[in-house]
């Protein structure tokens, strides 16, 4: 029987009469005290609000109840339950699930979907003859606006968009005690709820509304697409959807010292996103970011997981205009980061750039050390000594030119260094972590995409030399992540490195989505992910 030939009926328990209600073919079917606004109406002596709850219809047999506020006491008794479970947020029901009104003993129905009456349905054939299907624009749009609508309130974090339309539209809102209590909650809500309420910019009425999910009609496919509610996805599901690569999320599922801390950076991007508010800002340092990841896409030999986090070395935090920043190596030294990925002399010697300059990194004022041959020499020296190198010549030292930032200066050497040329740079990367390099799992399996970004930063452990003729000490050939990186000197700092990579990649982009210029970001990051996950992974760094 097709669906358009059943309609909801809502039943109620012996105790109360047994009475059944419908058939409702409505969007939405109200229960409560006031007659001229719900479908089913109660004595208000038994305790219910004037518009207590609905259920809404979101397909053949796809179900939402939700109270029109959170004082509204419901109780839901799933299939055979004994017990049920007081629910303040929409949730999704089935035919058989039972729910009751105020308490679990108030008045208790049951749900139905259930053939329309057959003088209706002969009825309805015999209109039908002349336009069997009847089918015009207005009918397409308002089922969008069905599905739409009732997509929206079964999307975890969009819960409370739906109460606070409810809210108002019930006049819920006016009582005294929800403006005193609204005033003082007033200030966490805008901060906890900013994000959300810049992506639906909803206003509190029912039109508008409805408009708002009507303009969510992409990002509604994409969750109906999910196979299951979004809200209930574990973290390596997110990761995976919101990159648009199923290898990421398999490798985290596997690699649990991994996932924690990747869980562990996305909640501090969460908490503190201004480091990174230089990437929607119209500057030249944006546009470099966005042309190396322009390079990066375009490479032949890299996989799809390896194009969309190997940007993200280049998006640093709190990245200052020029060449370099000073960032903290594998020994927790402050060393001077050069070019788009701000890679350190001993990384980038140990991943085979050939033309790199040492350097010497000085906090504070360094004039002393800007006109001291000696006190630049034991400088670059240290730089050399912790690449193993020997202690450089006095022809570097004395020719080494100085780039100050801020109260910060970086000497180095004379020279066209590799660092600074992107071409070479995404050559380098091709070499060391593409697609058919030895050493590495393939980027199919899952562990070989993130094992690619932790190789770059384990250039920078000391003795750790991917372009030497010995083998490295440092494997990535199998097992996980984390548990290749256990015994080597640096793991937890490799570590730490790769999840902060991963927690850029999900996390910013989704900031994007939902707070910036969809039209701007996009050509920054190139691949944006839907705004429904966004959303969800939002909701849970800011919460859990």
């Amino acid at each position: 029987m097709a669906g358009d030939d059943k309609a909801l009926y809502l039943t109620l328990a012996p105790e109360f009469g047994g009475t059944r209600f419908g058939p409702f073919e409505g969007i939405e079917c109200r229960l409560g005290s006031n007659k001229d606004r719900c479908h089913i109406t109660i004595p208000e002596g038994l305790g219910v609000l004037q518009e207590h709850c609905k259920v809404l219809r979101q397909g053949p047999s796809n179900l939402i109840l939700t109270p029109t506020e959170r004082s509204a006491g419901v109780y839901l008794w799933k299939g055979d339950a004994r017990s049920p479970v007081q629910i303040s947020t929409p949730t999704a029901v089935r035919p058989g699930d039972s729910f009751a009104l105020v308490t679990p003993d108030g008045p208790k129905f049951q749900i139905e979907i259930a053939a329309l009456p057959p003088d209706l349905l002969a009825q309805r054939t015999n209109k039908g003859k002349k336009n069997a299907r009847g089918l015009t624009a207005d009918k397409f749009a308002a089922e969008g606006r069905r599905m739409a609508l009732g997509r929206l309130l079964t999307i975890g974090p969009l819960q409370w968009a739906a109460q606070a339309w409810y809210f108002v539209q019930s006049g819920s809102i006016w009582q005294p005690r929800y403006i005193i209590a609204g005033a003082i909650m007033m200030g966490g809500y805008l901060t906890t709820g900013l994000a959300s309420c810049t992506a639906l910019k909803f206003k509190a009425d029912a039109f508008t509304a409805t408009k708002k999910a009507e303009t969510c009609t992409e990002n509604l496919a994409y969750a109906n697409n999910m196979g299951g509610s979004v809200e209930n996805f574990q973290f390596d599901q997110l990761a995976a959807t919101i990159l648009g690569v199923p290898e990421i999320g398999a490798a985290l599922k596997k690699d649990d010292l991994l996932l924690g801390k990747v869980k562990e950076e996305a909640k501090s991007i969460a908490a503190n996103p201004d480091p990174y508010s230089w990437m929607f800002e119209e500057t030249n340092r944006v546009e470099d970011f966005a042309r190396f990841r322009e390079r990066v896409d375009k490479s032949e030999r890299l996989d799809l997981g390896s194009k969309r986090l190997l940007p993200y070395l280049a998006a640093t935090r709190k990245r200052l205009q020029g060449d370099w920043d000073a960032v903290l190596d594998s020994k927790q030294a402050e060393s001077c980061g050069r070019g788009a990925i701000r890679l350190t002399y001993r990384q980038a010697k140990n991943l085979g750039l050939s033309a790199v300059y040492l350097d010497a990194y000085v906090q504070g004022d360094a004039t002393v050390e800007a006109n001291d041959d000696p006190s630049r020499t034991k400088l670059l020296a240290r730089t050399a000594e912790a690449a193993g190198e020997p202690t450089p010549t006095s022809d570097i030292v004395s020719t080494a030119e100085i780039l100050r930032q801020g109260d910060a200066t970086c000497f180095y050497g004379v020279g066209d260094d590799d660092r600074e040329d992107e071409n070479k740079v995404v050559k380098m990367l091709n070499e060391q972590v593409g697609r058919d390099v030895d050493g590495l799992q393939n980027p199919e399996d899952g562990q070989g995409v993130v094992a690619r970004i932790a190789k770059v930063f384990a250039a920078d452990v000391p003795g750790v030399n991917w372009a030497g003729s010995r083998p490295p000490t440092l494997s990535f050939a199998k097992g996980t992540v984390s548990g290749s990186l256990k015994e080597s000197p640096g793991g937890d700092w490799v570590l730490k490195k790769t999840a902060e990579i991963i927690a850029r990649a999900m996390m910013i982009p989704c900031d994007g989505v939902l707070n910036r210029d969809k039209k701007k970001v996009e050509a920054t990051f190139g691949h944006l992910p839907d705004a429904v996950p966004c959303l969800v992974l939002n909701y849970r760094m800011s919460h859990e």
